[in-house]
This record gives C-alpha cells, structure tokens and sequence, in this order.
C-alpha cells in the first residue's frame, strides 16, 4: 500500500521516456507544511481529476483517495478506512481547479502584487504579495511558465502574528498507473453518503480514521 518516495523518484525518472501527452494532466510532488501544530510532510499524486495523498502523523501513514465521486481515508496500518460521497458543491468545481491540490495560488494571483523574481530548487520563480483589508498577508512564490506552479505558499494573521507555511521541494509530470489512485484490495472500508458524514460529523463522531485533510475536495470552497 505505501508508496515510498524513492518509488515515487523512480516513476518520475521513468517518465523522462514517456511521450508528454501521457504526462500533462499527472503530477508529483512532495510539500511541507510549517504552522502552530506539528510539521506535516505530504506526498501528493494527481492524473486529471483523481488524487493520492500520504501524510504521516506520528509513523503512521493516513492515504487519502479522490476521484470524480468519493473522498476515501485509509489507515494504512490497520488497512481500514471510510469512502464518502463528495458534495455536489465539489464536484462541480473540479473543473475550475487546475489540479486537485496546489491550486490556491491561482486565485491569488489575480489581486496579487508581483514583488520580485528569484530562483527556488532551480527554477525561475516570481514572488508575489497581498495584504487584506484586516492586514492580513499571503504571499506566494510560482514558477514563470504558464503553469504557475507554487514553490512556496506564505500566510500570516495579523492580529496573532500565526505563520503558515508550505514549501514544494518538487515538481514531477509522469504517465501514473490507473491502479496508484484506487484502494489496495484487502483494505476494509465502510462506504457512506455524504448526508450520512455530515450527520454523524454534527454529532460529534469520529468518523474515519482521520478528518479529511482536503476539506474543499470533499465538501467544496466557500465562493
């Protein structure tokens, strides 16, 4: 079940071999993420519309599965987890992200002021800022080709100085198998609709092995 990353290096060195149309919807990439809880170290998987993610929390591996219908949560050492229906609200809006992760910086470079340019893991970046009304600051770095993908996203609170921060050490395209993004067999998973987690969730269950580290895949942004 678990993909370590030296799997993930050697698809994307298989990849180098493969024809681009095979790999321009599929993405690799490993992110870290800073802020007043506890490091987190993701590595996330994306072919269309369909995500991997592995996040580890204390040793213990938690694999989170999206595709155009279910929100899926494992425990990889208990091989046992949840498969939720998404929101209507968040499967309509797949089509206006340009990959199921990393995509907020889109959105904030349309009000962002461009503040410099410099070179980060050894890519052309430009760096841009913006400050909200209540003095709030985001700040993100993405490289300077179309796809504007974010190196480093910055965040900050004003009023508590709270720091929040995510860090892409790198950027992969490659042809991944169909197989990557589905459950491993064997794995025991309780199938619910999305009515039903959020009934249970307002009660106060525990509903899963983890809560749903990828909220707007499951639930949708708020507009």
């Amino acid at each position: 079940m678990r993909i370590h990353l030296a799997a993930a290096l050697f698809l994307a060195w298989q990849a180098a071999a493969l024809p681009a149309a095979a790999q321009q919807d599929a993405w690799w990439t490993q992110r870290l993420t800073f802020g007043s809880g506890p490091a987190m170290v993701e590595n996330l998987w994306c072919k269309g519309r369909r995500m991997r993610a592995e996040s580890v929390f204390d040793g213990n591996t938690i694999v989170t599965l999206v595709d155009e219908e279910r929100y899926v949560i494992i425990d990889v050492l208990r091989r046992e987890g949840v498969s939720i229906a998404r929101s209507p609200v968040s499967i309509g809006q797949d089509a206006t992200r340009a990959r199921p992760f990393a995509y907020e910086a889109t959105s904030l470079l349309k009000t962002a002021e461009k503040i410099g340019s410099e070179v980060r893991a050894g890519r052309d970046v430009d760096h841009y800022r913006i400050t909200g009304n209540d003095g709030d600051r985001s700040e993100v770095w993405v490289t300077q080709d179309d796809l504007h993908l974010p190196m480093e996203e910055l965040y900050r609170a004003r009023d508590t100085g709270a720091k929040n921060q995510r860090i892409y050490l790198r950027w992969v395209q490659a042809a991944f198998p169909d197989s990557l993004f589905q459950p491993e067999s064997g794995v025991k998973l309780e199938k619910i609709t999305y009515d039903q987690y959020v009934e249970r969730t307002r009660k106060g269950e525990a509903v899963g092995p983890a809560p749903p580290l990828y909220a707007d895949l499951l639930h949708g942004r708020r507009e």
